[in-house]
């Protein structure tokens, strides 16, 4: 069984400047997913979808793959990465390399464990699961206490088909347990990239979880992002998992 891992990284990053390479506990960001990517003992290829020379060399550098450049049509800020992941496999099999699985992986997540990557791709290879995603709990920001803001500042709750105001729901932990995708790993069968048109995440009817926990979830998309987690390294924190996950 050939498992294809796809990093994608364009060069532009809106909010934190060419964020995949700035350097991240002695690398560049992007390194760390490399690293994970190519210990992982179940996949079988690491290559980097990419529109940016200074990415590919950087790809290149840690031993990964660079044999097709992202086109610039699906470099924009609003290309869903699972386009630029279904050209990469499809690519991929115009090269001679036909993938059973592939592992669309996020160039921005450090502190990611590789247990996770593979426990993503061990469901998979299981004939009853379609998708594993990674999962974060949800915890502050719960949608029972989300609101939809009207004209002058009124608001009213998001879901409406509920009373979320009684006393049962005040206190978090009586809150239901609810998971949201981190973003870091999206594991699936090929016949899901060869279904999809665009119109859904193509994640299947039977899916599995990764849950992952705070830290491991951080995904440095903002600056608070990038800020916290330089935070966790200073305090020793995030070092030490980068290092016990390495």
């Amino acid at each position: 069984m050939k498992v294809l891992a796809i990093i994608s990284a364009r060069g532009g990053s809106k909010e934190v400047h060419r964020k995949n390479v700035l350097q991240f506990s002695g690398i560049p960001l992007i390194g760390h997913m490399f690293l994970k990517a190519l210990k992982c003992p179940e996949i079988s290829k690491v290559v980097c979808s990419t529109d940016d020379d200074e990415i590919a060399s950087i790809a290149k550098d840690f031993g990964v793959d660079v044999p097709f450049r992202r086109p610039s049509e699906l470099a924009g800020d609003r290309v869903s990465l699972i386009s630029s992941t279904k050209h990469g496999m499809l690519t991929m099999d115009k090269l001679g390399y036909k993938s059973d699985i592939v592992v669309q992986l996020s160039p921005t997540c450090p502190f990611i464990k590789i247990e996770s990557i593979s426990q993503s791709i061990k469901y998979v290879i299981n004939k009853d699961c379609d998708c594993a995603v990674s999962l974060k709990k949800i915890e502050h920001e719960h949608p029972y206490r989300a609101r939809r803001l009207l004209k002058e500042n009124f608001f009213e709750n998001f879901i409406q088909d509920i009373n979320v105001e009684e006393k049962s729901y005040h206190s978090r932990q009586d809150l239901p347990i609810l998971y949201c995708t981190s973003g870091a790993i999206y594991t699936r069968k090929r016949h899901l990239f060869e279904k999809f048109d665009g119109a859904d995440f193509a994640m299947g009817n039977s899916r599995k979880g990764i849950i992952m926990d705070d830290i491991e979830a951080i995904n440095i998309d903002r600056t608070i992002d990038l800020e916290f987690a330089k935070f966790l390294l200073a305090q020793g924190i995030g070092e030490e998992y980068i290092k016990k996950n390495a």
